[in-house]
């Protein structure tokens, strides 16, 4: 016969011991609860136009584990280096609100009359996930009380910048690109969150070491 506990008796349940425990007639599962108070954690790369994000976030997805590479979605018109589906999804302006009204955006934000958004379909819950967002969506993402959150902030000097804009196209678009730069000075200008610096000036940068960043470090560390 299973023992009654007395009123205001305490019972404390060993999660190493026991798997499951129960209330009432209601068999509760530690893996479930430990799942479902679990947070979804993101690496959110941003930087300036030009600083090498996409590259770095493909290259630790590649080659640092447990990482998961999130696929943004965009309005905007692809540019002709930019792949569908690995770069950013390509969608349209219906598509796009269609998406933020059934609540799969995490954060959507608006840039030159173009709409960029994270989905949360793109999250593995038992990964590091690493994106590329722009300040504004960052800002989103931290006040999103499912997900951990650590902003890494990719630095380059100016000059580096324009030319990596310059030549990683067959014709560039020069108005564009000092538009984008005009941009950056403003949206870079204040910004209200803390988060971590990686300075990416080498174009032939093998980039083993930003995982060893302090911040970076702790973050990953803290999902082993």
């Amino acid at each position: 016969m299973q023992k009654r506990m007395k009123k205001n008796e305490i019972k404390t349940w060993n999660p190493n011991k026991e798997a499951t425990f129960k209330i009432d007639n209601a068999t509760i599962n530690w893996e479930f609860l430990k799942r479902m108070s679990k947070k979804y954690k993101i690496i959110a790369l941003f930087g300036k136009s030009g600083a090498g994000k996409d590259t770095i976030q493909k290259w630790m997805v590649t080659n640092l584990p447990n990482m998961k590479g999130m696929v943004n979605y965009t309005t905007r018109p692809k540019r002709d280096y930019e792949q569908e589906g690995i770069d950013y999804h390509f969608i349209s302006n219906t598509e796009f609100a269609e998406k933020v009204l059934d609540g799969s955006m995490l954060e959507a934000t608006e840039f030159n009359h173009w709409f960029y958004g994270a989905a949360i379909d793109e999250l593995d819950i038992d990964k590091i996930n690493v994106g590329v967002f722009n300040v504004y969506g960052i800002q989103g993402l931290l006040q999103d009380n499912r997900l951990d959150v650590l902003p890494v902030y990719i630095d380059c000097y100016d000059k580096i910048r324009l030319l990596r804009d310059i030549n990683r196209e067959n014709n560039p678009d020069c108005y564009e690109i000092c538009r984008r730069y005009l941009a950056d000075e403003k949206d870079f200008d204040k910004i209200d969150f803390e988060y971590a610096t990686y300075l990416n000036n080498d174009n032939n940068a093998i980039y083993f070491n930003i995982h060893k960043i302090p911040q970076v470090a702790s973050f990953i560390e803290g999902q082993e």
